[in-house]
């Protein structure tokens, strides 16, 4: 049986990375798919946070699904333990596009926006397995996952 302690890191971890994720959701897309940036932040219907040692799957705000340290007991303690290491990888992902991806809207040179666009196509290379194994985790979890979560995933994939 996986101890509580492995868990409740499963469950910190899983909803820091799916924080990470949803942060640089909309920017994936724009940059993937060249959409111009939006006026105001887009508002995903589907969103899945840490509450009480639970992963919570809120759809407009109601829940519609918790997944407790009970739940996350069936998984493989390799699994559980193997969600800390993709977090912190998002983390260093994350860090690096957070300082790169700004520096699109006020590149002019058309050399330095190649650069700009070859690395961030490099970081979401990098990123491509991290985002995969989190959105699995969350599946075999137990939740399904659409909205951004799919769409992005979709979107990374074929990058």
């Amino acid at each position: 049986m996986v101890d509580l302690a492995t868990i409740s890191t499963a469950i910190g971890a899983a909803t820091s990375a799916v924080g990470l994720f949803d942060k640089i959701a909309d920017q994936i897309e724009r940059f993937l798919t060249k959409a111009p940036e939006p006026g105001v932040p887009r508002e995903h219907r589907l969103k899945i946070e840490g509450e009480e040692n639970a992963l919570v799957v809120r759809s407009e705000g109601r829940v519609v699904k918790r997944i407790t340290a009970n739940d996350l007991e069936k998984l493989p303690e390799s699994q559980l333990r193997h969600v800390k290491t993709l977090e912190k990888s998002m983390e260093n992902h994350y860090a690096v596009w957070s300082e790169v991806y700004p520096q699109l809207a006020i590149i002019d040179s058309p050399v330095s926006k190649a650069r700009v666009n070859a690395q961030l196509k490099e970081i979401i290379s990098g990123m491509k397995q991290d985002l995969n194994g989190i959105l699995s985790f969350l599946e075999a979890s137990g939740i399904q996952l659409d909205d951004h979560y799919s769409h992005i995933r979709q979107l990374v994939n074929q990058a």
